[in-house]
């Protein structure tokens, strides 16, 4: 686990403030009110009011603040509008499901298993949410049958069965023998079939279902990070879990048996709300009900990713680190660009012009002059993407993102993969658009889908198999 860090230090300047930006030339501890942010162009950095020196953002890693502290936050996500929202898709497509069940076994199980695999694809893509936090939840994609479907199902299936499973075969042990229409009514109604007497006289049994429920939480998170079922019920997986984990892992036990006798009493509910004479509205609320405590829990397992997901080998501990003093900006900004003030702008240059500057640029980019080819660049009104080479718009690109000079190097990246995509180098320019995008302007949602696109649209090449590496672990 990694270790919780002090308060932030405190500023050179002004000793009862909180520092959040330390000089790189006189190296002095900084708060909001000695820093300045400066525009270059379109650019924005912070410097130090007194030297002037480059200030950087002061990190420290997310546990500083505890997952007991975050924990209510968590609890709270199925009564918060993007949980409800999530609650009542997931609600509606299983209501409708379960009420296509019916008494013939073979027919009964396709709306089943569906509604298996849209309740787990929703659990997993909850807890991928939580564990980069996202105030608005992925919703799972459903585009493939069996990959947004059927594998999270059966994933969700079998980790939660295989923890119980000394408890099930025990529990079934001491039924008696029934038929096929009996089964089915056993598994759809599992809180009637475990309320029957013959159960609570077997201390064994609820031994073993003790162990399944210690054991719960650290397989679905195993599930959630590796994709394995076999991983998932590894003993020594979940154990390395709660080490790495730490002192938190106690605090997750803890939540998750409240939360296991919580489910308990939410069944019971909704079965009495079943019995109501009404059409459809019961089992919408019964549906509500019984997916509230797993929503919370999808939560709480990925706010222990996202305080703990480096130690889990989960994310890069890069990852993991935030501003010390959150979003709080330099008290001191530039003045805002008003149109008013602005320059009018230069007409746009004739043919033999546009020409001209192409070719100027082209030269200046074989030569490797980049002030030149910078200034060209970024100077032209109209600029012919279809008249530059692939190659100089990923120099132009590359050079824009080393000067600092992010929003040209974005233009210039996404013209490189534009304007040849079949060329090699489109999925160059791809990875490093994702990288400005995330790692310098803080889009990482956009650097993920760019990612993601790297990875359907090349296959099989490196910049695939770096973009493969980058993305998260998805259920």
């Amino acid at each position: 686990m990694a270790p919780s860090l002090p308060a932030p230090p405190s500023c050179a300047g002004h000793p009862g403030a909180a520092a959040g930006w330390r000089c790189e030339h006189c190296e002095a501890l900084l708060c909001p009110a000695c820093v300045e942010t400066r525009r270059a162009g379109t650019v924005e950095y912070s410097v130090c009011v007194r030297c002037e020196g480059t200030a950087n953002v002061l990190l420290r890693h997310r546990s500083h603040r505890s997952l007991a502290a975050r924990l209510p936050g968590a609890l709270r996500f199925p009564f918060t509008a993007p949980g409800l929202q999530a609650l009542a898709a997931v609600v509606i497509v299983l209501t409708v499901l379960r009420m296509a069940v019916v008494g013939i076994v073979v027919i009964a199980v396709l709306p089943l298993t569906l509604a298996l695999g849209v309740f787990w694809a929703a659990f997993f893509a909850l807890v991928r949410s939580a564990a980069r936090g996202d105030a608005e939840p992925e919703g799972p994609g459903f585009t493939d049958l069996v990959r947004d479907n059927l594998v999270p199902g059966l994933m969700g299936l079998c980790v939660s069965g295989g923890v119980f499973l000394p408890a099930l075969v025990r529990a079934w042990g001491l039924l008696e023998s029934a038929s096929p229409d009996e089964v089915l009514k056993r598994v759809t109604h599992p809180v009637d079939t475990l309320s029957a007497p013959v159960f609570w006289a077997d201390p064994l049994l609820w031994g073993l279902a003790l162990v399944g429920l210690l054991w719960l939480p650290w397989a679905l998170l195993v599930a959630a990070m590796s994709r394995s079922v076999f991983a998932a019920l590894n003993p020594l997986r979940a154990l390395a879990c709660i080490r790495a984990v730490g002192r938190d892992a106690r605090v997750v036990t803890a939540v998750f048996l409240l939360l296991a006798l919580l489910q308990g009493g939410l069944h019971q509910v909704a079965e009495a709300v079943l019995g109501l004479p009404i059409v459809i509205v019961p089992r919408l609320i019964a549906e509500a009900l019984t997916c509230l405590v797993p929503f919370a829990a999808a939560n709480v397992l990925g706010l222990v990713l996202f305080v703990h997901g480096d130690a889990l080998g989960y994310l890069p501990a890069r990852d993991h680190l935030e501003p010390t003093l959150g979003d709080t900006a330099p008290q001191r900004v530039p003045v805002a660009l008003r149109e008013s003030q602005a320059e009018p702008e230069a007409p746009a240059p004739d043919a033999a012009g546009v020409e001209a500057q192409v070719a100027e640029l082209g030269a200046a980019v074989e030569a490797r002059d980049v002030a030149k080819a910078l200034a060209l660049y970024g100077a032209l009104h109209v600029l012919p993407r279809l008249k530059l080479l692939p190659s100089h718009h990923l120099f132009i690109g590359q050079a824009a993102a080393v000067e600092g000079d992010f929003p040209l190097s974005v233009k210039a990246l996404e013209a490189a993969a534009d304007t040849a995509p079949e060329e090699p180098t489109a999925p160059r320019a791809l990875v490093l658009l994702a990288r400005v995008q995330g790692e310098k302007l803080g889009n990482t949602v956009r650097a993920e889908e760019l990612y993601r696109y790297i990875v359907h649209r090349y296959p099989d090449t490196d910049a695939a198999r770096f973009a493969h590496a980058r993305l998260p672990p998805a259920a």
